[in-house]
Parts: structure tokens; sequence; C-alpha cells
């Protein structure tokens, strides 16, 4: 073992690079095992200053200085030479925290590098196998299951040296951190695949070779979009390739023991991975030029890696599951430390950036997209690849749990080799390599196909299109494949070289999590181009140009020269202040934006500003014809568009064509390519025959597969042109867009002639472009008048010569409508011409410039109109007249239904008077006296019937009209609780009231029928327990409820409870049986009165009805003077010396009265006409009981005002009648009477006389 503190301490060297002790006060023990050699040699290259100062003495001077401290030294020498500080600072802390897992490592545990490098070039020789394998054996029609599966893992490419190493490195210092880069991609697969699938089936039918190409596409073909996105790959993805050189070299320090700070370029073993990588990506992907050929062995190679990361990391994180068991520490313990930290704003940005780096990531969509050879595999992949996803970010939590364990959170260099020194640590060595073979697979997989992907754009985008606009046309139509392949493989080893000077530029405690976001929000700046060109028709190329270039800039100013800063290019003073001193403009905090980390305030104003300049570009440049036509298949990929055939002005032979593509795409490529299209348009191939267009669309969509779509187009503008083709021509014929612009201006002449409305189009010129037969026959043009290109002014003067514009100027009136069709207002007018006819005209601007403008003839509409506006005029007064007929039938009906009550409760009346007269009689008479209740109760129901029925025929006849007022609700419920306490005292219930001074708004004697039905139903059905009224507020309502014990009512029966005559269950022992017309009677008053009626109930356990009722502010009142209640007197009491007149025209009534009263020992006069009560009022009645219906000169008002002017003393009177209308209710109380319903039940008529009594006797 080494001990790190012996050898930090024995760290002074002098010019002959002997180690001395330099510290006394840190004496090695002799205890202590020897000092690792490499590490002191490591630390030698670090501390001694004589390499950099070359001043010739030994640095323990420079180092100790007079106070003989490597702080003092450290800041003497950083005034001198600060970048140079900077350095020497940060190597040395990463060799500090690299020696903290090296001092636990035995020498005998290392790997040898000859091991390492054996195992790395046969693992590169077994990968080109595979993919030499691939290529040369057809194994997907034999085994149709291994395409779906190779897709699946190749697409794991994504899982980089980043996520091997990376996410465990994050995961031990930031716990719950590196889940963002597995969250991404997985919410993409569950709810964004379609996106995915969208892409696959474009670049299939477009022949794209890559993101660049595929955006180019969609907006024009747009070779200046095409460079700009090439270029934001290159620049991105630096940084990424950077991350893999540094993985690499990282595991080999690691494995070794050899440390390659402060060494020279060539002695740096990163330089030689790159140059390694760059020969396996060209190996892999120079070999053909058709990018868009499937690369099916370079896909088996890739899968191959996947499943090698996959086992490497399952093999390590089981191991580590199993030295945590060994010692004793709860994996979910370990876990709950990861995950205590709690989602950030960077958080979620990762989650962002990493979701759009699968489908904008170039190698990435090279994979995902172009490597597609079936749409279906894209559902299959989902799934599997989301698992793949989910086992390596579940093996991250054992290695990091185990780390945190045995190393601590260390430097980034530390935590990131985590996976390599966990097994090495315990001195599995054969674990160790496992590891290393799985985190150069994921390097090597990432850096091939990236690579690839990049020299692809740099080769179609960048290069070509330059190389072919210099050279002349003989050279245009050179052989170009190889030129092409090795303007691809240069830019590999350049992408390489660059990538490998970035990562010694760069801070070396720079974490590889740090390398990848960077590279992440690169490559996000693709996302609004890519998704707005599948979603949004209104996206232009200038738009995404713009917000593509701003974003990039946000990018670059935010993020990479922040990053630059702190490896030493450039001083540090702007970024903390701000360039110029603004600091506003501070780097990352910009526009005072504070608290974020720089990744996802990077990420913010990029996208931000990206998206911002797309939307309002795009708004003001809208895309021309030509984008919106290429825009078609974008926006829907899934829609089948047939070919359109049409003849071509061309003498180029298909033999032509083919030699072509054979100098571009190369000679066996071309001539297979050839014979499968003519195979697909069932021809024979025939190099002597003229081409038609569809050939001319083949060979350009091969060669744009070569050497994108930019520079197809010019290859082949040049041989076409050859030919004797005008440019014009060769345009037309290689644009697919145009081919439907004409197929398209065929429909629409077709239309315009096909339609009976007149229709002319001018252009931003003002000059006629399009116009129909109908627009010349409606206004008369002589033949010959109407051509392209003919001013629209002066068609207009031809019209107001002729009358046809009305009076006035005919400069002028040409001046105004010149001025309205330039400025693109939309107009609707009508005119009647001099022969009576009436045009509508109807003006558009169109949205490239012009004006399009529609005339009907309305003529015939017009006299339909005036006779339709005839016969308004006369249904009208006819309604009128109907509505007046309607109201005086409801007058009609309300004084039937008032007089048919009066009739028919009449004798009901009397029945009821004799009756109770007949039972108070009784009262010794067990026998009779149950009878003549039974005889009350049979009148009593008949009686509930009648009220039932005509409320309800007041309530749909329109005859009752509610009285809103505001009131206080909780004194209507007391004032029930009180009506109804002793009928359930009777019955052995509990009436329980919880209420509060609530005040509602409502018809107080309508909402009071409303809860006494409530109440009646829950007496009725309750055999036991209790009823409670309470109230319940809801905002700004309140609900009014009464709950029961009852038996309560079924789901399914709940509904037909509110029908009339509908009931659920029989009575209990109280004989009472309702009639099936309260609820129904409750459900019209809430419609009448707009309040909700609700119900709830639960078999076996009771039920709820309620009215919700709005919630108004409390209303002050003055104060009531107490009251006391009216007592009913009890059968036995005497109401002896009361007399009472009553008059009714019905000698029956009279008799029931004088027989009931006389039961109270009531003296009573009687009178059946005005004139008699009239005569008896002189006999000092007490009190009056009249009924309303006399049928004589007055009425029973009327009548009480006669007897009360006729009396010598006031008399207290009620007025009796079965009509219950509200106007009458109030017109008795407005003159001081009370008014009792017929049929007048014995107990209210007992409770007025007795209160009369009660007040006359005291």
């Amino acid at each position: 073992m080494y001990s790190p503190i012996a050898a930090l301490a024995a760290v002074r060297f002098d010019g002959a690079g002997m180690v001395e002790q330099a510290m006394g006060a840190v004496p090695v023990a002799a205890h202590q095992p020897r000092i690792c050699p490499q590490f002191a040699r490591a630390c030698a290259r670090v501390f001694d200053a004589n390499a950099w100062q070359g001043g010739g003495r030994g640095f323990s001077k420079a180092l100790l200085g007079p106070a003989g401290s490597v702080a003092h030294a450290d800041a003497t020498h950083g005034r001198r030479h600060p970048a140079r500080m900077l350095r020497l600072q940060r190597q040395r802390a990463r060799l500090r925290k690299l020696h903290r897992w090296r001092c636990a490592t035995s020498e005998d545990m290392l790997v040898s590098s000859w091991i390492l490098l054996l195992v790395s070039l046969g693992y590169a020789a077994l990968l080109f196998g595979v993919a030499w394998w691939g290529d040369r054996r057809p194994l997907y029609p034999e085994r149709p299951w291994l395409r779906p599966a190779v897709y699946s893992l190749a697409l794991a490419v994504y899982c980089s040296s980043w996520t091997f190493y990376g996410a465990v490195g994050s995961a031990v210092r930031n716990g719950i951190g590196y889940l963002p880069i597995y969250l991404g991609p997985l919410l993409l697969l569950l709810f964004g695949w379609r996106i995915i699938e969208r892409l696959a089936l474009i670049a299939r039918a477009e022949n794209t070779v890559s993101i660049a190409d595929f955006i180019s596409s969609r907006y024009g073909r747009s070779r200046r979009l095409a460079a700009l996105v090439a270029v934001i790959a290159l620049i991105g993805i630096v940084p990424y390739l950077a991350l893999q050189y540094k993985a690499v070299a990282m595991s080999l320090e690691v494995l070794t023991g050899h440390s390659s700070a402060g060494r020279g370029i060539f002695a740096d073993p990163a330089l030689y991975v790159a140059l390694l990588m760059a020969l396996f990506a060209t190996l892999f992907g120079t070999r053909q030029v058709d990018a868009t050929e499937h690369h099916r062995g370079m896909m088996l190679a890739i899968a191959l890696e996947s499943v090698i990361k996959l086992v490497a990391i399952v093999a390590v994180g089981l191991f580590a599951w199993l030295w945590l068991s060994e010692h004793q520490l709860h994996i979910a313990d370990s876990a709950r430390t990861l995950f205590e930290h709690t989602p950030s704003v960077g958080f979620i940005s990762q989650t962002l950036l990493s979701f759009l780096a699968v489908i904008c990531l170039p190698r990435q969509f090279h994979v995902a997209v172009v490597e597609c050879s079936d749409v279906g595999d894209i559902r299959r992949a989902r799934w599997f690849f989301g698992a793949y996803l989910v086992i390596i970010s579940a093996m991250v939590v054992p290695i990091a749990s185990a780390g945190i364990a045995l190393f601590g959170k260390g430097s980034a260099v530390v935590d990131d080799a985590v996976v390599l020194a966990l097994p090495l640590s315990q001195g599995n060595t054969v674990l160790a390599l496992v590891a290393y073979v799985g985190g150069f697979s994921a390097a090597t997989g990432m850096v091939i196909v990236a690579s690839i992907a990049l020299a692809t754009m740099v080769s179609n985008d960048l290069v070509m299109p330059v190389l072919l606009r210099r050279r002349g046309s003989a050279d245009a139509r050179a052989a170009v494949a190889s030129r092409v392949l090795w303007i691809r493989r240069v830019a590999i080893l350049l992408l390489a070289l660059i990538a490998y000077g970035y990562h010694r530029s760069v801070a070396n405690d720079t974490t590889l999590a740090a390398y990848g976001l960077m590279a992440f929000a690169a490559v996000a700046q693709f996302a609004p181009g890519v998704i707005g060109g599948l979603y949004w028709r209104g996206a232009s190329r200038k738009g995404v140009e713009t917000g593509m270039a701003l974003g990039f800039m946000t990018w670059i100013y935010t993020l990479l020269l922040p990053a630059a800063t702190r490896a030493g290019w450039l001083q540090a003073d702007w970024l903390v202040d701000g360039p110029f001193g603004i600091a506003w403009l501070q780097p990352q905090q910009l526009f005072g934006m504070r608290g974020w980390d720089p990744l996802a305030h990077g990420t913010f104003w990029s996208l931000l500003i990206n998206v911002g300049a797309m939307m309002l570009v795009s708004a003001r440049w809208r895309p021309g014809v030509d984008e919106r036509l290429r825009a078609a298949p974008f926006l829907d990929p899934y829609a089948q568009r047939p070919a359109v055939a049409g003849e071509w002005p061309g003498h180029v032979r298909v033999g032509d064509l083919q030699a072509l593509a054979e100098r571009v795409v190369g000679e066996r490529h071309a001539r297979r390519a050839f014979v499968e299209q003519a195979q697909l348009l069932e021809r024979e191939l025939q190099p002597t025959v003229v081409a038609d267009r569809a050939w001319v669309q083949f060979t350009e969509r091969l060669l744009a597969a070569s050497i994108g779509a930019a520079s197809a187009r010019l290859v082949l503008t040049s041989l076409l042109r050859g030919s004797g083709m005008e440019l014009g021509e060769v345009v037309a014929v290689l644009d697919e867009a145009g081919q439907e612009l004409r197929f398209n201006r065929e429909i629409l002449s077709t239309t315009l002639e096909n339609i009976s409305a007149a229709v002319s189009v001018v252009d931003p010129d003002m000059r006629l472009t399009a116009w129909n037969r109908r627009y010349q026959q409606l206004f008369g043009y002589p033949d010959g008048m109407l051509y392209v290109g003919r001013p629209v002014a002066d068609l207009i003067r031809y019209n107001a010569e002729r009358g046809e514009l009305g009076e006035g100027d005919i400069e002028d009136q040409i001046d105004r409508r010149i001025r309205h069709m330039r400025a693109g207002s939309p107009h609707v007018f009508e005119r009647t011409r001099s022969d009576g006819k009436v045009i509508e005209m109807r003006g558009q601007a169109l949205p490239g410039g012009g004006y399009v403008t529609s005339y009907n003839d309305i003529t015939d509409y017009k006299r339909a109109e005036r006779a339709l506006l005839d016969a308004n005029e006369n249904l009208e007064q006819r309604v009128a007249d109907r509505s007046r007929e309607a109201e005086l039938a409801q007058q009609s009906k309300t004084r039937f239904l008032a007089a048919i009550s009066h009739d028919v409760l009449q004798p009901l009346n009397a029945a009821r008077l004799f009756a109770s007269a007949l039972r108070e009689s009784l009262q010794h008479n067990e026998e009779q006296r149950h009878l003549a209740e039974r005889v009350d109760a049979s009148l009593r129901a008949a009686e509930e019937l009648l009220d039932g029925l005509l409320d309800v025929s007041r309530l749909d006849a329109g005859g009752l009209r509610p009285t809103v007022e505001d009131f206080d609700a909780s004194a209507l419920m007391h004032e029930l609780a009180a009506q109804y306490a002793p009928v359930a005292a009777s019955r052995g219930l509990r009436l329980q009231v919880h209420v509060r001074a609530i005040w509602v708004r409502s018809d107080r004697r309508l909402l009071r029928r409303v809860m006494q039905n409530f109440l009646a139903n829950a007496l009725r059905y309750t055999r036991q327990g209790r009823i409670v009224l309470g109230m319940r507020g809801r905002g700004q309502q309140v609900e009014l409820q009464v709950w029961d014990t009852g038996p309560g009512i079924p789901e399914h029966h709940m509904r037909q409870i509110f029908e009339e005559f509908r009931r659920y269950q029989q009575p209990f022992d109280w004989g009472e049986q309702g009639l099936g017309l309260g609820l129904s009677i409750c459900q019209r008053i809430s419609r009448l009165l707009d309040h909700d009626l609700s119900a709830r109930s639960q078999v076996g356990r009771g039920s709820m009805f309620s009215i919700l009722l709005p919630r108004v502010a409390p209303v002050p009142v003055a104060p009531l003077l107490p009251v006391t209640a009216a007592r009913a007197s009890p059968s036995g009491d005497s109401l002896a010396g009361l007399r009472v007149l009553c008059v009714d025209n019905d000698r029956e009534i009279l008799d029931g009265m004088r027989a009931l009263l006389g039961r109270w020992q009531v003296e009573v006069i009687t009178a059946s006409t005005v004139d008699q009560a009239l005569e008896r009022a002189r006999e000092q009645p007490d009190l009056m009981l009249v009924d309303y219906h006399l049928h004589d000169r007055m009425d029973g008002l009327d009548t009480l005002d006669a007897v009360q002017a006729a009396a010598p003393a006031p008399i207290a009177g009620a007025l009796l009648t079965a009509d219950g209308r509200d106007e009458l209710k109030q017109l008795a109380r407005e003159r001081g009477y009370r008014l009792l319903t017929k049929p007048v039940k014995p107990a209210s008529l007992r409770a007025f006389l007795s209160a009369y009594h009660d007040a006359k006797t005291r």
C-alpha cells in the first residue's frame, strides 16, 4: 500500500530529479509502505517549476519560499505567471484526488499497458470483422427478427462513455442529478416516439443523409441553412468527442497507474486514442459514398457494442451490490442517500436537453432515422431501448453507493473512475478489464457514428458545394466518388485532432457530464427547426435560419466562452463583471437572472431566443410557394401522393444519367440502383432512350444520397443545361415542387372555369394574372382585352367609362381602388347596376402579394331577401297576435284554476268540518271515534291530493310568480323545526337542527314549501333514529339539507322519485301514505326559483335531500318585539264566550262550522249573504270567518271591510278561500286579515281562535 501523506510530503525535486525529504514535519513512519514510484514521478512533473520557469534553481526553494509554505509559493508564482499557475493548481488537485483511490491499490493489481493495447486492438478487430461479415451476409431475409433487435440495440449508441463513466460520477457528486440523461430519452420513447417515426418516413421519401440535409430539404433545400446546421454540429460535437478521448485516457491512467498530467502531446495517450478512433470511423464509414445505403455491418457492430456495454455495467453493478452486502451496507440506505436531493431547475433543463438530443444529435439522427429501414422497428425499439436505459440507470445506484463508501466524494477524476477503481481496488483485475472494454466500447461506438455523420455533413454541405461552384461544368461531371470519400476521411481526421485539442485545452478537472451537456445544449438549437418543420406550416426558411443563428450565438456567449475562460484562454474579469463592466450582460447571469446553474441558464436563453426569433421572423416573412409545397411531405408524411405525369423538353438520355451517377456514387452501386429503378418502373433499362422526368428526379435523389441535395442539384443542372435545355426548364424538371405547382395550376384553372362566381387575380404590381370566363361575361369585356400582365387600372377605367362605378371623377375612382388593393384591405361590397342586377364583390389579399376578387350575381338572392323581409314583418304581427291570445288563454286558465279549486274544495271543506265535529263528539266511544278518525284521514288524503294537483297545475301553467327577497335562512329552519318537532316527538324520532345565521336570496314561501316536503317525507319514512335539519356553505352559495335515517333509496330509483305519483316504499306505522307529488312539486319550484335540487341516498343508512341557494350579505333589520306563540288549546279546553260570525254562501259549510265550533263552546253566528252579514254585525261578534267567493255583490275581502265598518267595535277577521294565489295573500295581509286556505284544517282553525281568545282573556 502507498501512503498519500508520505507521497505528498516527499515532493522536493532538484535539478537532477532526485527525491528528497522536503517536509520534515511529516516524516515517513517505518511501518508506512514505500511511495508509489509512478505517483512520485507524476508529482515531480507537476510540482517541479524548473520545466516551466527554466531558472535552474530547485523547486523546493520556490515552493517553500521565505515562509516555508506551499501557499506562499503559489501566491508568488501566481503573480508572475497566472495562466501557468492556474493549470498547475488544477493538475495538483487532480493528482491529489487521483491518489485517494491509487493509494489503496497495490502495484501488482495494475494492468500492463501492453495488455490494454492488445485488448483494445483485439476488440477493434472484432468489431471490424463483425461489420465486414454483416455487410456481406444477407442476415435480415433469413432472420426477420434480427433487424428490429439490431436497430433497438444500435439506438443505444446514445449511451456513450458519459453514461458509462460520467453517470456514476454525477451520481456520486449530485445524487439524483445523474437521472436526466436517462429520463429524457425515456419520455421521448413513451410520449414522443411518433416524432421519430415521422422523421424516418420523411428521410426515406426524401433521401436525406443527415440532419443538415433534412432541415435544408424542409425549408426549400437551402444550401445556406444546411451549411449553418453543419457548422453548429461541428462546433457543438467537438466537446462530446473530447469527452470520449478523456474517458478512455482516464481509464488507461486508472488501470496502469501512469498519469498523463504534464506530459507532452506525443506522450499523451489521449492523442493515440483519438487517432485510433478516427481510424475505426474511417474504416467503418468511408467505404462507400452513398450515405443513405444502410450500413448493415456497422449497425451490427454498434449493436454488439451495446451488448458489451450492458454486460460490463451489469457485471460491475452486481459486484458493487455484493460488496455492499459483504460490508453490511444496505443498498436501500445508500440509494436513499443518493436520492435525497430534490430536482432543481438544472434537473429539468438536463431532462429537456436529453429529450431533444435523441432527435438532434447527428449520430442519433443517423442511427434512428437514416439507418431505419422499416418504421415498424421504431415501435418495437420503444420498449427494447427503453428497457436498456432502465437497466443501465439502475446499475448506477449500487456502483455509486459502493464508490462513496469506499472512496468518498472526491474530485471529478476520481468520481468518474469509480466504475474502474471499484473492482481494481478489490483486486478483481479481470472485472476491471471487462469494465474497461465496456467503456472503450461506449466511446468507440459514439465516435464512429458521430464522425461518419459529421463527415457526411462536411463533405455534402460545406466542401462539395464550394468545389462544384468553383469548377466548370466539365469538372462538375467528372468522377467525384473518390473525391467525396477522401473529403470525408480527411474530415474525420481533422475532427479527431480538433476534439483532442479541445481536450488538452480545457481544465483537467472538468467532469465528463460537463462535456456532454454542453454538446447537448448546442445541438438542441436544431429542435425548433426540426419539430416546427414537422408540425407548423408557417415556419419559414428565414425564420429558422435567424432563430438557429441567434440561439447558437447565445450558446457560445453563455456556455462556450465561459468554459474557455475557465480553461485560461480568456481573462476572467468579463465573466464576473460582464463585458465592459455591464453587469446585466454577465454571460452566466444574463439580464439579471440569478440563482440558476450555468447550463440551465444558457439552455433557457438560447432556446428562448431561438424559438422567439423563428416565430417572429416566420410571421414577418412567410414561406414562399416553393417552401409551402416542399413542406407538404413533412407535415403529413403518412399521406399517399400519386406521381404527376408530364412531358418535358429535354434530350438527355438514360445512359447519360447513369454515367453521371457512376462518376459520383461509384460504378457498381449506380448500375444496381438503375436496374432496381427500371424494375420499379416496370421498364427495360435502355441507355439510348431519352429520359423522362421520373428518371431525372430519381438520379437527383441518388446523387443527393452521396453528395447532398444542394450539390446534387448543381451537378445535374450542369448536365441538363449541356443537353440544350434552358435554366428555367432545368429547374422545372428537377423540382418536384415545380411539378406539383404545374399540376395544382391545372387544377386551379379547371376549378375557376367551373364555378359560378366571376374571379380575377392581380399580382403585387397590380397586373392581371388569372381570371375565368364568367368574369369576362359578367362585365362584358371584348375578346382580346383580358391578357396576363394587363394593368388592372385599364379594366377599372373601362368599367368607369360605362358608368358601372357610379358618379365621380374616373381617375379618383381608379386611384382609390388601386390604393385599396395595394394595402391588401379585405372588403365586401354590393353594387346595383344600371340593368337592375345586384353584384356582390369580395376582395382579399394574397399571402405572397397580389389581390383576388370574386363577383357574384346576387339579384335573385336580393329578391328573395326582400320577399322574406315582407313575410317576416307579417309573421311578426301574427306572432304578436298569437302571443296576446296565449296571454289571454293563460289568464283564463288561471281564473279557471282558481274557480275550480273553490268549487272542488268547497264540499271537501264541509266534509272535513263535519268529520272533525263528529270526532269531537265521540270522545268516549272508542270504536266510533276510530271510525271518525278514519273518515277524517281519508278526507285529509283527498285534500292533499287535490292540493298537490292544483299546485302542479299552477306551476306548469305559470300561475305562481316568485317573490324574491333576502332573508335569514336560519330563521326559516328554526320555524320548520318548531312546526315539526311535536310530530317527530310523537313518533319517537329526534329532530336536530344544525344551522347558523346565513342570509339567502329566494322566495321564502316557496322555499318553505320545498323544505316542508323534505321534512314530511323524512318523518313519513323514518322508523327510528333521527332527522337533521342543516346547512352547508358552498362558496357564494349555501345548501339547505334534510337528513334522515330511513330505509334509503336504491340508485336506480333516484330519478323515478321526482316523477308524479311515484313512491319508492310504503310508509311505516304512522299510517300516512304519500301521494307521490311532493318531490315533483319541489322539483318544479326549484326550477321556477332557479335553484339546484339534489338528493343522495344509501340503502339501509338513510337519505339526504337539499336545495342550493345564492348567498347574500346580511341586511340589517329592526329588532322584533317578542311575540308569544299561539298555542292550540287541547280539545278539552273551552273557548266559551267567543262569538264568531261565519259568512259563506254554502249552507253545508255553515252547518259544518256551527257543528265544529259548537263542540268548542263557541257561539256561532251565520250569514249566507252580504246583507245578512251586515245585519249580524250589530250583534258584536268577536271574530269573522268569511269565504272569498260569495257569489254576491261583494267578494270576501270587501265583505270583511264592510262588516268592519258597520260593526260598533273592531272585529278581527280571517278570509277562507281555496284560491292560493300570491296576489290574494298579499292583498289580505295589506288589509290586516288572516288567510286560511280551504279545506280548513281544524287544528289551524282552533289555533287561530285560541290565539285570539287567549289575547282577549289576558
